[in-house]
């Protein structure tokens, strides 16, 4: 199991076949536009593989304020997001809003280092960011199912509200965020 380095539209293909196990087809971005998120900022999408399949990804974008301000307000419906919608940490202010988008790890490997590995690969992203004069100001998550609610709560995220489309939003401010994640998913020793 291995965090990949490069990802191709097919990988894109695979992980929405992967999505396609737990949440319906309304909920999914498609994989094409995925992709173009990916070739817009690499660090946005993560992706395990073993045995040359894509087993577990993770999506966290740095997110434009007036989209994180409907995703707060329950307004916005992620598979619709573009990379318009996306900010672009170049040219952004000091201060950046994050979306933790999509968490997704195949049945079989829900108890294997996975999501472990991409939580703390995220974590090494956001030192970046932060090291790099960028204040991350807050990260949320749109989740459809009450495992993503639950995983939301061991990541020290509050409830914000119900969607318009029936989610729940939940935020966090980036230090308890880090702190949750140390705390509820320590990475193991070998």
């Amino acid at each position: 199991m291995k965090i990949m380095e490069r990802l191709h539209l097919e990988h894109f293909r695979q992980m929405a076949q992967l999505e396609l196990q737990y949440y319906d087809a309304e909920f999914i971005t498609p994989y094409e536009e995925s992709y173009n998120w990916y070739l817009f900022r690499p660090d946005s999408v993560v992706a395990i593989e073993e045995n040359g399949r894509i087993i577990a990804f993770m999506n966290l974008l740095p997110i434009k304020p007036h989209i994180y301000l409907q995703i707060a307000q329950g307004t916005f419906k992620d598979s619709l997001m573009t990379t318009a919608d996306i900010e672009d940490l170049t040219t952004s202010p000091e201060q950046v809003y994050y979306f933790l988008s999509c968490v997704v790890v195949d049945q079989s490997y829900r108890k294997s280092p996975a999501l472990r590995m991409m939580l703390h690969h995220y974590l090494n992203v956001l030192a970046h960011v932060e090291q790099s004069g960028y204040r991350i100001q807050s990260i949320i998550m749109d989740n459809i199912t009450e495992a993503g609610n639950r995983f939301a709560q061991r990541l020290g995220m509050n409830h914000v509200c119900i969607s318009d489309h029936d989610s729940h939003i939940h935020a966090s401010d980036y230090e308890s965020f880090k702190q949750h994640v140390h705390a509820s998913y320590p990475m193991l020793s070998r």
